[in-house]
């Protein structure tokens, strides 16, 4: 969770008090003239257990030699002249600590202020639009130019231990420093994010709150583009796509003929076929000039012959300049040469 510091002016006059709720916290003055007074929690949105570290300042009055007292739900915790500092553990999400600040002047003018910190927390999760073949238990990799969608998951319980549910809270979405106002807004709990170039790492914030801001929290995420990657599989005609094994580096061909499927892991479609990636088969250095939409090729042996060939293809996305990648495979043929079949 990005921790970030807030500073807070609250003004009152003659014996007025002023409740206000600003994001994990409420605040209440009771004073006069000298009660302009600058609040500054660290961080911005206390999560539960979680250090909090508190810091007052006044314009109009000599803090470091007031006479300063802070209470943590109703019991004095620190006190001493020039105490502006304060520090704290918050408890579990759904608890409510109030803190009471009290200052007498060097006049002997004496006000206070409450504050309520309620904490909260928000998770995110993303997932990238991009290629896994079946039965991939890894984690999709965001490409070059790629597609990513966040979600916010927010855990607020109140004091009575209900839980507000997603739908009736507010979301505030940031993208790379920037507040995405289409995006955000009531019940508006996840965001589409797409890369750009030049190409950069993205980095999302959300600030989640409740209609009356008696409870907010945030917290943010990033993730670095990379680029995809091809591997060849084996595609049996009994079993299908050998997925268990990759072929990487010199194959040995044991039989007369084999089948091989290239699977373009983590490139900007959803599905292996029909998606307008173009394949672009090489051999010994040489286009094999097959059609660019062939995902596979079939090798056979010949007679009589022995030899190495050296395999290549260049997997890319037309739409997307940067989304593209290579792979070599030799295959190592016990009597031949080879003859490419499609």
């Amino acid at each position: 969770m990005n921790k970030l510091s807030y500073t807070l002016f609250i003004f009152v006059l003659g014996v007025t008090i002023l409740p206000s709720t600003i994001f994990a916290q409420s605040f209440q003055s009771l004073g006069g003239q000298h009660d302009s007074i600058i609040v500054e929690t660290t961080p911005l949105h206390p999560g539960p257990n979680e250090t909090v570290n508190i810091n007052i300042q006044n314009y109009s009055t000599d803090l470091d030699r007031s006479d300063i007292s802070w209470s943590l739900n109703g019991k004095i915790s620190s006190k001493g002249i020039g105490k502006k500092q304060f520090q704290f553990r918050t408890s579990k999400v759904g608890s409510i600590s109030n803190i009471l600040i009290v200052v007498v002047t060097p006049e002997g003018v004496s006000f206070q202020k409450a504050l309520n910190i309620r904490p909260a927390t928000v998770d995110l999760i993303w997932e990238a639009q991009s290629y896994m073949p079946p039965f991939y238990k890894g984690k999709a990799y965001y490409p070059y130019q790629g597609v990513v969608k966040i979600v916010a998951i927010p855990n607020i319980v109140t004091e009575g231990g209900g839980t507000i549910s997603p739908k009736n809270i507010i979301y505030t979405w940031t993208v790379n420093g920037s507040i995405n106002q289409e995006a955000s807004g009531y019940g508006k709990n996840y965001i589409y994010f797409k890369g750009e170039i030049p190409l950069k790492a993205g980095r999302i914030e959300v600030e989640v709150s409740t209609l009356d801001k008696t409870y907010i929290a945030s917290n943010q995420t990033s993730f670095a583009p990379q680029s995809p990657e091809v591997v060849f599989y084996e595609d049996n005609p009994i079993y299908g796509i050998l997925y268990n094994k990759a072929l990487t580096g010199t194959f040995h061909l044991k039989d007369l003929e084999i089948k091989i499927t290239a699977i373009p892991y983590f490139i900007g479609t959803t599905e292996r076929n029909g998606s307008g990636l173009m394949y672009e088969w090489g051999m010994n250095n040489k286009s094999t000039g097959i059609s660019s939409n062939k995902d596979n090729l079939i090798f056979r042996q010949e007679k009589g012959a022995e030899g190495v060939s050296l395999i290549s293809l260049q997997i890319s996305n037309p739409t997307e300049i940067f989304q593209f990648s290579k792979s070599n495979l030799s295959i190592n043929f016990k009597g031949a040469s080879s003859e490419v079949q499609f």
